[in-house]
């Protein structure tokens, strides 16, 4: 038997994981769990009892910090004073890459790239999705967020953390943070975006996770052979 699981956080965009149900086609025998945000908590907590073969954790919220505190509070405060456009504006520049965040000239806007159409798209849909009581429910996570890496510790199966470059509200160090208290195989791979990178880049993220649950990227090189 093979099943993925997948748990989502509050501020996914609306496609959701649609982009990845072609996953557990690809993994290998047993549980594979993929989470994303503050999923990431209740995905740790099940890893154990479902003796999962696998988890991926795409941007995970798995530890606090003043600086993402007081980002949380900003964009509570952008909600009560503009509500879910004002949140929509500050979370721009949080939760997207570069590509998403830049506003072009007129002339830029006309050369513009596929992609960049591509990441404006996903922002408006993302900003569409918005429902106050998702990002209430995603402040107060994170508001009262400290440490719970330690939920690692009693998991012993792979872990893959899947994170953005140019995340702006989970900064590469504390998505770093996360590998540190994996006891099994655990590795850290970067996307070109930002908090929302998966959906930024779905192919590169979709072809990252299946090789992943498939087994492939933990697979040891040949006798002879090192990185």
């Amino acid at each position: 038997m093979r099943a993925v699981r997948f748990y989502p956080g509050s501020l996914m965009p609306p496609a959701g994981f649609s982009f990845f149900q072609g996953l557990e086609e690809k993994a290998e025998e047993g549980f594979h769990l993929v989470a994303f945000a503050e999923g990431a908590l209740d995905a740790l907590k099940d890893a154990p009892r479902l003796e999962a073969k696998s988890l991926v954790l795409l941007s995970p919220l798995l530890e606090g910090s003043p600086l993402l505190w007081a980002k949380a509070e900003a964009l509570r405060f952008a909600l009560e004073r503009g509500g879910l456009e004002g949140f929509a504006r500050v979370g721009r520049a949080f939760f997207f890459g570069p590509g998403t965040v830049g506003v072009a000239s007129r002339r830029e806007h006309r050369v513009a790239s596929r992609r960049e159409h591509r990441e404006e798209a996903l922002f408006e849909a993302w900003r569409e999705g918005l429902r106050e009581e998702g990002v209430r429910s995603f402040l107060e996570f994170v508001l009262h967020l400290r440490d719970e890496r330690r939920w690692l510790r009693a998991f012993e199966g792979r872990v893959l953390v899947l994170a953005g470059a140019w995340d702006a509200f989970l900064l590469p160090p504390l998505s770093a943070r996360v590998v540190d208290f994996a006891k099994g195989e655990a590795v850290r791979l970067l996307l070109e975006g930002g908090f929302l990178a998966p959906w930024e880049v779905p192919e590169e993220a979709s072809a990252l996770m299946e090789g992943f649950v498939s087994g492939e990227g933990f697979r040891p090189l040949p006798e002879g052979r090192g990185p």
